[in-house]
C-alpha cells in the first residue's frame, strides 16, 4: 500500500466515523422523539438504526486492522487508527442505549409526567450535540473541541439530578397507590440512559485527545 493509498484509506476512515456518528444522533433523536410523541412506530425504527451502527462498527474495525497490518503507520497515524478503534466501542454502546430508551417508550402505555419532558428533551439535545462534536473533534484533530464535549457532560449530569429529584418525589408519593410509580421509574431510567450516552461521548472525546497528544486522561 503506497502512502497515497494509505491517506485515501485514512480519509475513508474519517468518513465512516462521521457516518457512524450521524447514525448515533439519529438514534437519539428518534428515541426521544418517540417518547415525546408516544410514537411506538418511531421507537421501533431505532432498532433498525442500531443494526446499521453495528454494521458500521465492523466495517471500521476491519478498515483499522487493514491500515495497521498492511502499512506500518508512523506514530501519529497509529494513534489516530487505534483511537478510532476505541471510539467505535463507545459509539456502538450509544446506539444500544438509544434502543433501551425506545424499549421503555414501547413499554409505557401512557405518559403522565409531561412536566419532566423539558429536562429529558434538553438532556437529549445536549448529548446529541456532544456526540456530533466528539466525532468532529476527531476528524479535525481538535483538542479544544474535545474538551468542550467533556465539559458539556457536567450539564447533562446536572439535568439528570433534576429529573431524579422530581421523579423520586412522584415515586414516594404514588408508589404505594400503584398509580403512576412505574411510569415515573421508566422516565428515570430514560434519563439515566441519556446520562450514559453523555458519558460515552466524553469517552470518545478523551480518545480524541489521546490521538492528538498521546496521553489518555480521564476528564470526567
Amino acid at each position: 500500500m503506497t502512502r497515497r493509498q494509505f491517506d485515501e484509506q485514512l480519509a475513508l476512515l474519517k468518513d465512516e466515523l462521521i457516518a457512524m456518528g450521524s447514525l448515533n444522533c439519529k438514534a437519539i433523536d428518534d428515541a426521544v422523539g418517540a417518547l415525546e410523541k408516544q410514537d411506538v412506530a418511531l421507537a421501533q425504527k431505532t432498532k433498525g438504526i442500531e443494526t446499521q451502527v453495528d454494521e458500521k462498527e465492523m466495517e471500521i474495525e476491519r478498515l483499522c486492522l487493514k491500515l495497521i497490518l498492511k502499512q506500518q503507520p508512523v506514530a501519529s497515524d497509529l494513534l489516530f487508527v487505534t483511537s478510532a478503534m476505541k471510539m467505535i466501542t463507545d459509539m456502538e454502546r450509544i446506539a444500544d442505549q438509544a434502543v433501551d430508551i425506545s424499549d421503555l417508550v414501547i413499554k409505557m402505555s401512557r405518559l403522565p409526567y409531561a412536566e419532566h419532558l423539558n429536562e429529558i428533551s434538553e438532556m437529549a439535545e445536549k448529548v446529541r450535540d456532544m456526540v456530533k462534536k466528539a466525532v468532529e473533534s476527531f476528524v479535525e484533530h481538535s483538542v479544544e473541541k474535545a474538551k468542550e464535549v467533556c465539559r458539556a457532560d457536567d450539564a447533562v449530569d446536572d439535568l439528570f439530578d433534576v429529573v431524579k429529584g422530581k421523579v423520586t418525589g412522584v415515586v414516594h408519593k404514588e408508589i404505594d397507590e400503584d398509580a403512576n410509580g412505574e411510569q415515573a421509574l421508566d422516565l428515570l431510567m430514560i434519563a439515566k440512559y441519556l446520562e450514559k450516552i453523555g458519558d460515552h461521548a466524553s469517552n470518545i472525546a478523551e480518545w480524541v485527545i489521546f490521538s492528538v497528544t498521546g496521553e489518555h486522561k480521564k476528564l470526567n
